[in-house]
């Protein structure tokens, strides 16, 4: 867990979208933010304050992206490969409403979408062939879906690489192509190293193709399945009772439809005495000066938060150029290319109560709330390894540390303590090992899941 430091600097830079072709053009970067285009995504970068003290400091930068208000006039087609665990431990009811579910999903599909339907266990199946959503084909899908049966281990990898391929043969053109992974196990068969798997998922999505997963019961693995979301850039889900997924599905398949950008990645250059270290929650990669980091799809009027470590070294007083941050997406509407830019500048300076005077509130939110994400997930750690004391050590230093921050907005801080004391008290209710303490694990790295997002 890090913790939040004495000084951070906030800067609100305004950006300029620009399409595929043409020549970019630069936005102010100085206190401003403002949308440009006719695309209406907006971005924000702030650190805590418009002033850091000199000297070497990991600081918090906070970037927040909010898609265009409003829905298209008609929704993006859609290519969807539903990927089912079939395996021994599905068997039975599990099985039975999972196969029910991905029934109902078929029905609301049109003729403008594609689909499949494919099984795994230790294999992987096509149960119904990639084909756009005709009343026939759906018919026939249906069919096939009940007779989907339960058998042998689970390989993940296997699903995987047969979805990706069956979406690779999708009759539609543009729009939103998804993977939907649903698992009640872990790994055991094919690849089933987290770091590996990791691999496979990034790999899909960088060819178009993000995955949303979808952990039900209380043995999966809810770590790796957060990380397949992740990198795959989609959506994490835990359903605890399989007669939830139908409600599940109809939400992702609700937002698929509402989505108006994908392909979306935030690149940040730094700048002399500058580094880009980490981003909280989210995979990162570097190339170079660069730092790159993959986002999930984005619903209209959806925002999401990124927040990044940031190490400034630095005893020159005066404006320090942080960083360039460039967003790319592609427009679901009509496949452009499109991309936002912002500078990010901050005051160096040698007193404290200078740097005090400028706090952003705004950005001291989105700060706390990843550092109690992470927080979260340490001691969902603990609680599996060293029992419910310690880890309600760790969420007890957490708290006393939101109830410090004198500029954290009292609906923030109302919403950390909630967080923390519930699982505070669901680390307090079981013994990690048996079944009260696994929801106990998977409740809490959700919840740590969807604070940081």
């Amino acid at each position: 867990m890090f913790a939040l430091g004495t000084a951070g600097a906030t800067i609100v830079a305004a950006l300029l979208l620009h399409p595929r072709s043409g020549h970019p053009r630069s936005g102010p970067t100085a206190n401003q933010a403002s949308a440009f285009g006719d695309d209406g995504m907006l971005m924000t970068a702030r650190l805590t304050s418009t002033r850091i003290l000199a000297g070497a400091h990991d600081q918090d930068l906070a970037v927040t992206i909010t898609a265009p208000q409003g829905r298209a006039a008609q929704r993006p087609p859609l290519s969807l490969a539903v990927v089912i665990d079939r395996s021994g431990s599905m068997s039975g009811e599990p099985l039975q409403n999972a196969k029910t579910a991905a029934a109902k999903l078929v029905t609301q599909l049109d003729a403008s979408d594609a689909f499949s339907i494919v099984t795994y266990s230790s294999s992987d199946e096509t149960v119904a062939p990639m084909a756009r959503a005709t009343d026939a084909n759906k018919a026939a899908a249906m069919a096939a879906i009940a007779q989907i049966a339960e058998d042998g281990g689970t390989c993940i990898s296997c699903g995987l690489v047969r979805g990706a391929n069956e979406l690779a043969r999708s009759p539609v053109l543009g729009g939103v192509h998804r993977i939907m992974l649903i698992s009640d196990g872990q790994a055991n068969e094919g690849i089933f190293d987290r770091d590996q798997l990791a691999e496979l998922a990034s790999e899909t999505a960088s060819k178009g193709t993000s995955i949303s997963t979808v952990g039900v019961g209380l043995d999966f693995d809810e770590v790796t399945m957060t990380r397949l979301a992740d990198v795959g850039r989609g959506n994490y889900y835990f359903v605890e009772d399989t007669r939830h997924l139908e409600a599940m599905f109809a939400r992702e398949l609700g937002g698929l439809a509402e989505t108006v950008a994908a392909d979306v990645r935030l690149v940040l250059t730094d700048r002399p005495g500058v580094r880009i270290e980490e981003a909280y929650g989210y995979p990162m990669t570097r190339a170079g000066d660069h730092a790159i980091v993959q986002i999930s799809d984005l619903r209209a009027g959806e925002t999401r938060k990124v927040v990044l470590r940031v190490h400034v070294a630095t005893r020159t007083l005066g404006t320090l150029d942080v960083t360039a941050l460039e967003l790319g997406w592609r427009r679901v509407s009509d496949g452009a290319q499109r991309k936002a830019t912002a500078g990010v500048r901050v005051e160096i300076v040698d007193d404290e109560a200078a740097v005090a005077a400028t706090i952003d509130p705004s950005a001291v939110d989105a700060v706390e709330q990843v550092h109690t994400a992470r927080a979260l997930e340490q001691a969902t750690q603990v609680y599996e390894t060293q029992g419910a004391a310690a880890a309600q050590e760790v969420l007890h230093k957490r708290v006393q540390a939101v109830r410090l921050n004198k500029n954290l907005s009292k609906p923030m801080l109302q919403r950390l303590e909630a967080a923390t004391s519930a699982a505070d008290g669901d680390f307090a209710a079981a013994p990690s090992g048996g079944a009260a303490g696994k929801k106990a694990s998977k409740a809490s790295r959700a919840k740590a899941y969807e604070l940081v997002k």
